[in-house]
């Protein structure tokens, strides 16, 4: 359309000049020195225009001619562009195909001339890591770094997400401290903080990402609160097997009355008492989580204890197997506490009737001492027997 606007205003303009030149042709005299040109008007301005034209062609033929290299060079980087993605596509491809060696040799080749170096090196990196190649990948993360400004928390995420896929905890630890400093509200760097921390069983580290992690919406308040609860739980066990009777009560002090009463929380915190002869404040702990809960593993504690009024702790054990007369672990705590009050005949019948429901050789070992002070010998020796051929081939425990 433009070129038929051009021709036609080309046909006009020539139309008129030829009217023009008929109507009054006119007459223009050039003179230099001693020469001198005669013609008309019409022909003068098409000799002029005629050399307008030509001069243009000339300087646009020298401009084209000086631009002729660099437009090659732009030309042959376009080229070696269109190939750099096009070898993107393959090695990713190649990469999810498992083929890593190929993968690695296509990413790398055109990666210098691709206009996203970043995704090469970062999927060569991932192709070494398939290869066991660590020094490899680490090299291919730092020349992403390297080649792409402002990349540096994709890198750090890739670099930590691998390290974690080839077992380097402390390493992928370190990159993803180094990234919360950078970037302290990034939700993926926190996210993988947690689960490292909880991997590494660092449970007040683990604490310290989770209200973040909420604010962020990465987690919802009810995750967050059991990782909350587990992350409490993770750090009264580690304080009980160092004996750290200070940070098991300050963890203890800080978690929730709910959380408090788990068995998950209470079992550590129990024997944490009982290691500190504490056992009558360990007693009040479990006969309170009783009220309203039931753990065998409490009730079984709650059996080997010695100290407290031991008439009173038997009475309450009998109204929680009055609701739970079938259970085997109550009836060996029952049988226990009728022991430790010199009641033979009452417990000598809790642990039968425990043996019964679940025989365990721990079971036996205890009848056995009760119908020893029935003066019971024969049967004694038979429940020692019977209790140790149990544990010679099974290896049942409560």
């Amino acid at each position: 359309m433009k070129m038929l606007i051009i021709i036609a205003l080309a046909l006009a303009l020539g139309v008129a000049a030829i009217w023009a030149a008929d109507f009054e042709p006119g007459f223009v005299l050039l003179q230099y020195g001693q020469w001198s040109l005669e013609t008309s008007l019409v022909v003068f301005t098409a000799i002029y225009i005629l050399l307008v034209v030509a001069g243009y062609l000339a300087l646009r033929s020298l401009v084209l001619l000086k631009q002729t290299p660099k437009r090659i060079n732009a030309w042959k980087t376009t080229q070696r562009q269109k190939r750099a993605n096009r070898a993107l596509t393959r090695g990713l491809i190649t990469l999810e195909e498992g083929r890593w060696t190929e993968a690695e040799r296509i990413l790398v080749r055109h990666a210098t001339h691709s206009e996203t170096p970043l995704l090469h090196y970062l999927a060569a990196a991932r192709a070494a890591q398939k290869q066991q190649a660590p020094e490899r990948r680490d090299n291919y993360l730092r020349l992403a770094h390297e080649t792409t400004e402002g990349a540096d928390i994709a890198v750090g995420v890739v670099q930590a997400e691998l390290q974690l896929s080839a077992g380097q905890k402390e390493q992928a630890l370190a990159t993803l401290q180094h990234l919360r400093e950078v970037a302290p509200k990034h939700p993926y760097v926190l996210q993988l903080l947690q689960s490292l921390y909880q991997d590494m069983d660092q449970w007040q580290e683990m604490q310290s990402v989770l209200p973040d992690l909420r604010k962020r919406h990465v987690l919802e308040r009810n995750e967050v609160a059991a990782l909350d609860q587990e992350a409490a739980i993770g750090q009264l066990q580690m304080a009980l097997a160092k004996q750290d009777w200070q940070k098991m009560a300050e963890v203890w002090e800080k978690s929730s009355s709910k959380a408090r009463q788990t068995e998950a929380m209470l079992v550590p915190y129990v024997n944490g008492l009982i290691q500190q002869d504490q056992e009558e404040q360990a007693i009040a702990q479990i006969e309170q989580f009783m009220r309203n809960n039931w753990s065998d593993k409490l009730v079984y504690i709650y059996g080997v204890l010695t100290q407290g009024d031991l008439l009173a702790r038997l009475a309450t054990a009998e109204k929680w197997l009055k609701a739970n007369p079938d259970n085997a672990c109550l009836l060996l705590t029952v049988g226990r506490l009728a022991k430790a009050n010199q009641l033979w005949t009452k417990a000598e019948e809790y642990l039968q009737q425990s043996i019964r429901l679940d025989a365990k050789g721990e079971t036996y070992q205890v009848l056995a001492e009760v119908q020893l002070a029935l003066d019971k010998n024969e049967a004694a020796a038979d429940t020692y027997k019977q209790g140790l051929t149990l544990m010679l081939s099974s290896d049942a425990t409560i």
